[in-house]
């Protein structure tokens, strides 16, 4: 797990990226299936600039693993032909779309069809960004990550810890009683269904493929052995994350909201840990 940890800074932003941007998935759910009132939506636009928060902060760790955060900008030469620079470019083009709605919701200045807009540009550049985040670990020289899994994962992330904060943002509005209400609750709860299933068997199927790797200086099951406890923590935390928004859609109130919240990003904490934790090089690979 040492080399797990010496990758917090990736893993925090593969974590608060996700979860933020998949938030704007739950929001675009919303405006399109919940019967809100215009205060309540005004107010949903305001509260839109909590997972818009999350998104930066994630941006801000992802410099910290940067040994020249001047580098970040050569990046965008590799565009179309490196999945980091895709991976970036299409975090960059989200984050654009998102400060636009975050600055003219807090100023008052969204209409009905404006927030439509946002909605159906923000929830499918959050899919991109998720894609493209787990797609950057494609790496051939690492197997244990060059598997359809990674993105599996940060897909799954991004659905069900983007529902549990897209939840809260519309409670902390005073929105999600009357939005659960509606067509809404199913909505959130099948893509949180989703999004729980992925990020599970996402886990589960790397954790399962790690016996049939090693090189000169361990094994795969040596790694998934080191990271067990942590796997589970994964696991019970994205599983909880998944009740607690069940919970939440079924009455009003913010307890239930925050801890879907929580428990998710604990979940995908721990599950980029676990990530990180079996990486395996080809270098010395048998």
């Amino acid at each position: 797990m040492e080399a797990a940890f010496a990758e917090m800074p990736l893993a925090l932003f593969t974590t608060l990226a996700s979860i933020g941007a998949g938030a704007f998935i739950t929001l675009a759910c919303a405006f399109f299936t919940a019967k809100l009132t215009d205060e309540q939506l005004a107010r949903v636009d305001k509260m839109a600039v909590i997972p818009a928060i999350v998104v930066i902060v994630g941006f801000i760790a992802a410099f910290f693993h940067l040994a020249n955060a001047g580098a970040a900008f050569g990046v965008f030469a590799g565009i179309g032909r490196s999945p980091m620079s895709n991976e970036i470019c299409a975090g960059v083009v989200f984050a654009v779309v998102m400060v636009v709605y975050v600055i003219l919701g807090l100023a008052g200045k969204v209409g009905a069809g404006a927030r439509k807009g946002f909605g159906v540009a923000l929830a499918v550049l959050a899919v991109i960004f998720a894609i493209t985040m787990g797609a950057a670990y494609g790496i051939s020289t690492i197997p244990s990550w060059n598997t359809p899994w990674p993105v599996v994962q940060v897909l799954g992330y991004a659905l069900l810890g983007g529902v549990a904060l897209g939840l809260l943002a519309l409670a902390l509005a005073g929105a999600l009683g009357d939005a659960a209400k509606t067509s809404f609750k199913t909505a959130a709860i099948a893509v949180a269904a989703v999004g729980c299933v992925l990020a599970v068997a996402g886990l589960g199927m790397m954790a399962s493929g790690m016996g049939a790797l090693s090189n000169a200086l361990v094994t795969g099951a040596e790694l998934l052995s080191g990271a067990m406890t942590c796997l589970v923590v994964a696991i019970v935390g994205l599983v909880l994350a998944f009740v607690a928004v069940f919970m939440s859609v079924r009455g009003e109130g913010v307890a239930w909201p925050a801890v879907a919240a929580i428990a998710a990003c604990v979940g995908v904490l721990a599950g980029r840990l676990v990530f990180y934790a079996l990486q395996i090089s080809v270098g010395l690979f048998f």
